[in-house]
């Protein structure tokens, strides 16, 4: 089962430029709430970290996979995007370290939300080209303000929420940095990589000597998982690259609004009931 969901987040994060922590997240999850099943024995306070460093960890060669595909067709820009790689490495390490501090079930829910309003402005012909920030009109560069900014954001949730980033970073790409629709992909996969490599460090050193989790466990970096999935995302990224290529702009746009509205609605019928059950004791007592 492991091997199939790389092969999946693989071909996802080639055709869209995302990591794939929308497929690794809720799998791992799985896992981790049925022990008896999957055999992880793991405090249940230490499931969402297990879930999103190991999630993060193998976004890492999967999106580097998909980054060294669309170099070979000419599609990456690795020197305009070194402030969002900057950025969103510094924000993912202070991201993995008060991850554990803030209430997981209301950073859902505002994400979900979010997730939801970028779908709609995606979904609106002629959105897309405009926006704060931009490159410059004479360098072809971002500037570097607008740049650490926007991949401290990418970062910073990225390492959260235990996903690549792709889903805050395809946005910002096209509405600030003003990359074209047909390389948006791959300048996403760029910065997924900084923000999740930086993210994983930090997951990996903060669960150092930290009691409850199960074997094979290097921090919150559950290593068996890591490398039962690791096959298949690698290899299937290149091939959903070349999908990628195939398609005409405006499906791919369809497609990452799609997406960006289908993960919007799953966060908030799962977590929004959670978060409103938690405020009705007090309400109640009130």
């Amino acid at each position: 089962m492991a091997a199939l969901v790389g092969g999946a987040v693989g071909i996802l994060s080639g055709l869209l430029g995302i990591g794939g922590g929308v497929l690794i997240v809720p799998f791992l999850y799985l896992l981790l709430a049925l022990p008896g099943w999957s055999g992880l024995e793991a405090h249940p306070e230490h499931h969402a970290a297990l879930a999103h460093a190991t999630s993060l960890a193998l976004i890492v060669p999967t999106a580097l996979s998909g980054v060294l595909a669309y170099t070979r067709r000419g599609l990456m820009d690795a020197s305009s995007l070194l402030p969002l790689g900057l950025g969103a490495g510094g924000a993912a390490l202070i991201g993995s370290a008060v991850a554990p501090l803030l209430p997981a079930v209301l950073l859902q829910v505002a994400f979900g939300v979010f997730l939801l309003f970028m779908a709609l402005r995606l979904s609106i012909p002629g959105r897309t080209g405009a926006g704060v920030g931009g490159t410059d009109s004479r360098t072809g560069r971002l500037p570097w303000a607008v740049g650490l900014t926007g991949g401290g954001v990418v970062g910073f949730l990225s390492a959260l929420l235990g996903v690549g980033g792709g889903v805050v970073a395809i946005p910002i790409l096209l509405k600030w940095v003003r990359v074209g629709i047909e390389r948006v992909a791959a300048a996403s996969l760029g910065v997924i990589v900084c923000a999740a490599l930086a993210g994983t460090i930090g997951y990996g050193v903060g669960g150092l000597g930290v009691e409850g989790l199960p074997r094979g466990a290097l921090g919150f970096v559950h290593l068996p998982l890591l490398f039962a999935m690791l096959p298949g995302a690698v290899l299937a990224a290149p091939l959903g690259a070349r999908w990628n290529d195939l398609l005409p702009a405006s499906t791919l746009r369809r497609l990452f609004a799609l997406l960006l509205l289908l993960m919007g609605i799953r966060l908030l019928w799962v977590y929004l009931p959670v978060l409103l059950a938690g405020f009705s004791p007090g309400l109640s007592q009130g």
